[in-house]
């Protein structure tokens, strides 16, 4: 940590933030004289809780910090007590007011623009009085991540490239650190989400990110493509060899392949954590939010995926979930698979899905207000000729009181015995790449499309309809 670089680029910056010159007064130089005896204790205590809570706030996903650890070792290395250490934490935690000047709406018309919430470092569990335990918050993130910034020209390009470069110069000793200081901006972008999901007040913010949502999820597949790439690019043979050959040449025997696999793999964990996060935001944007999924057939759904598999990007999607695979990739690599299985579950979501076991007499599921909206114009429409997905779309069979019951319409189609005709069967057709129909929120269905036919059981009928 480089915290005086930090401290030297700001600290003149506060000076004059803090002046009490008037304008056009006379030149004068400032004092250089500053509270307190200079002897860089308290500064060392605060930057040594901001080191602790930084490093174990990787390792607690955003969850709060126990203080207990940080203040015994501190007590032990200042010879001071616990209220000293309680004076320095309350100190980051307290907000202090900063004034500074923008440009206004009018030409050459300047406003003050006051920020004071930015500027606490760490913060206590909210609607308690508990001073046990803390996090950061964005600010203090960002202050740790600047005093430890790299200075090397080598990876000038974006951070997440930053791990493809180095292991094309053979830097892999740079690799964990590289990987620690992109989670850390993962984690600061999630723990923003994560207080608009807490605090939906917060317009500003929101707008923010209503405007920006197409360039964070671009941003967000960008960095998930160089870390896989990276990710492939270290398990090349040729990779290995050269990573043997410098741990042989070294003699370093703290970094190993597993190790660095390992950071490759926390990264992205961190990115799929914070891809449901900002599917949470996105949904709460679009307030289309849902928070019950209807009876699932799982039989059924297997039985279809093996008559018709999905598309071949989603498979692409679960093989490349396993690790990278290539001609030029050994095996078995380290780690093979268990990335699948290490992902921890998130203490708190947004949005809980439920898959429902019962149906209450009271409170019908989605699906059965669908069918006792639609059910009779589909059977009605049934007996007329069949019922392609297209055609019931063009109906309006997709909202109900302005809910989008999109999935129920599909889960007809998947699973047509919902549709109760007695003497009769329905089968279900496809007409490959048929279906291209527009949707009422300007969105597009693009595939095969199914169709619905009613046979008739009963022999006084021509059989099909």
């Amino acid at each position: 940590m480089d915290w005086p670089a930090l401290l030297a680029s700001t600290a003149r910056l506060l000076d004059l933030h803090d002046c009490d010159r008037a304008a056009g007064t006379s030149l004068y130089a400032p004092p250089e004289v500053r509270p307190g005896p200079a002897n860089g204790l308290w500064l060392d205590v605060a930057t040594q809780m901001l080191q602790y809570l930084y490093e174990k706030d990787l390792e607690a996903n955003e969850a709060w910090i126990s203080l207990t650890e940080i203040v015994d070792e501190l007590v032990s290395r200042h010879d001071i007590d616990e209220q000293d250490v309680q004076f320095v934490t309350n100190y980051l935690a307290t907000s202090t007011r900063l004034v500074t000047l923008k440009e206004g709406a009018a030409p050459s018309t300047l406003n003050r623009l006051i920020t004071k919430k930015e500027t606490s470092l760490i913060e206590w569990p909210r609607n308690t009085n508990a001073r046990d335990r803390c996090r950061l918050t964005s600010s203090g993130s960002r202050s740790v991540q600047l005093s430890q910034a790299a200075h090397k020209w080598l990876y000038a390009d974006e951070d997440a490239s930053k791990l493809i470069k180095a292991i094309e110069y053979g830097a892999f000793p740079d690799l964990p650190a590289l990987a620690e200081g992109l989670i850390a901006q993962i984690r600061g972008f999630s723990k923003e989400i994560t207080i608009l999901l807490e605090r939906k007040d917060l317009d500003e913010l929101l707008d923010e990110f209503r405007q920006r949502k197409d360039e964070y999820l671009a941003v967000l597949q960008g960095v998930q493509g160089s870390v896989e790439k990276a990710y492939e690019t270290f398990m090349l043979t040729d990779t290995l060899s050269r990573f043997d050959s410098w741990v042989d040449s070294t003699g370093n025997e703290d970094i190993t392949s597993y190790t660095i696999v390992q950071s490759f793999r926390d990264i992205l964990q961190a990115i799929e954590r914070l891809s449901r996060k900002l599917q949470g935001l996105l949904s709460v944007l679009v307030s289309q939010k849902r928070e019950i999924i209807g009876s699932v057939q799982f039989d059924k759904a297997a039985v279809g995926l093996a008559f018709y598999p999905c598309a071949e990007n989603i498979v692409e999607l679960c093989i490349r979930a396993l690790g990278p695979w290539t001609t030029m990739i050994g095996a078995p690599a380290p780690n093979d698979f268990t990335g699948i299985l290490s992902l921890p579950l998130e203490e708190e979501s947004a949005t809980t899905y439920v898959f429902e076991e019962e149906i209450a007499d009271d409170l019908p599921s989605p699906l059965q207000q669908f069918l006792d909206s639609y059910g009779g114009e589909i059977s009605s429409a049934l007996k007329k000729g069949p019922v392609s997905l297209t055609k019931a779309v063009e109906n309006g069979w997709l909202l109900i009181d302005g809910i989008d019951v999109l999935p129920q319409l599909v889960g007809i189609y998947a699973s047509p015995d919902w549709i109760e005709e007695e003497g009769s069967e329905i089968a279900v057709s496809l007409l490959p790449g048929a279906l291209n129909v527009e949707l009422p929120d300007g969105g597009m269905l693009r595939g095969d499309d199914v169709v619905l036919h009613l046979l008739f059981t009963n022999h006084e009928n021509k059989g099909i309809d």
